[in-house]
């Protein structure tokens, strides 16, 4: 019985959901644009039903059936999908300006600090500001020539666990120690902290961003069905927000730590007359600190650039 009238109800859900989007494809005059080829789509989800786990894969096999340029509706959310080098040129370099924005969903705008975020910013002073600080602090030729000997020690440190687990004839994941090693690299130049593989702030950090990175590419219900736009079905605000807040209480302690750290040093600094190798929070704190400049930036862009 139970089974019988729950198909009932999801049936009237999905009937009401097609008329309803009859009735507002009629009552609303058609935009004259021209859209590329497009395979018949079902009401509410769109073109979701053609999609894949490999994506790629199914927009290859779209593309040989509908042309190499192909309009896409999942949900409510439009999409243009470009298959060939030379139309991916004119969106990605020949009119870069016009599609350098990323969509925000539910899970980034959360977890980012919402407008703070520099990767899904959209192309504007502040994006600009940030690539630019970006290229010239973390990623210049100083930074790095500054981080070499720490790289370089990491290196070692990570061969010669190499050599010595190899004496031992003890097995290795190659995968999960290679990503150890690049991680402890980035929090050194980002933080001055590494991972030893114990419950260090550095461990809780790449935990978070773990955590972070898998919730960034699932998919949510509610960013792509309009009418859903306001229910958290599967628990993503709950799971989302719950990531941000131990994320921020993270944060906040590093900076906090840090900027007492700073206090004591530029004491010290004074006495011996010798300055440590900034890494890139030292910087941004810098800059923080600095007045007049063409981007405001606040905590909360130095908690958002830091993930």
């Amino acid at each position: 019985m139970i089974p019988e009238t729950l198909l009932l109800v999801v049936s009237i859900f999905l009937c009401a959901c097609f008329f309803k989007g009859l009735f507002e494809r009629r009552k609303k005059p058609k935009a004259h644009l021209k859209l590329p080829p497009s395979p018949p789509a079902l009401p509410v989800i769109g073109h979701l039903h053609l999609l894949k786990p490999l994506i790629h894969h199914a927009f290859q096999e779209l593309s040989l059936r509908y042309g190499p340029l192909i309009y896409l509706r999942i949900g409510s959310e439009k999409f243009i999908v470009a298959n060939t080098p030379t139309l991916a040129k004119e969106f990605l370099k020949t009119n870069e300006l016009t599609y350098s924005s990323r969509k925000m969903n539910t899970a980034i705008d959360m977890v980012t600090y919402h407008n703070a975020t520099f990767a899904f910013a959209p192309y504007d002073t502040y994006w600009k500001f940030m690539k630019k600080l970006s290229i010239t602090e973390l990623l210049g030729n100083k930074t790095l020539q500054q981080f070499l000997p720490i790289r370089t020690r990491l290196v070692h440190e990570f061969v010669q666990t190499l050599f010595q687990k190899s004496k031992a004839k003890e097995s290795v994941n190659l995968s999960e120690s290679l990503m150890r090693l690049s991680n402890n690299v980035i929090s050194q130049m980002m933080l001055s902290i590494t991972s030893s593989g114990t419950d260090s702030q550095a461990e809780q950090a790449l935990a978070l961003v773990r955590e972070v990175t898998q919730i960034f590419g699932e998919f949510n219900v509610s960013d792509f069905i309009g009418f859903c736009r306001n229910l958290d079905l599967q628990g993503f605000r709950k799971r989302a927000l719950d990531i941000h807040k131990r994320y921020d209480s993270l944060l906040e302690k590093i900076i906090s730590d840090r900027e007492e750290l700073r206090r004591e040093s530029k004491v010290e600094r004074c006495e011996d007359g010798e300055e440590k190798v900034k890494d890139f929070l030292d910087i941004l704190l810098d800059i923080l600190e600095q007045k007049d400049l063409e981007v405001e930036l606040t905590r909360n862009h130095v908690k958002s650039l830091i993930l």
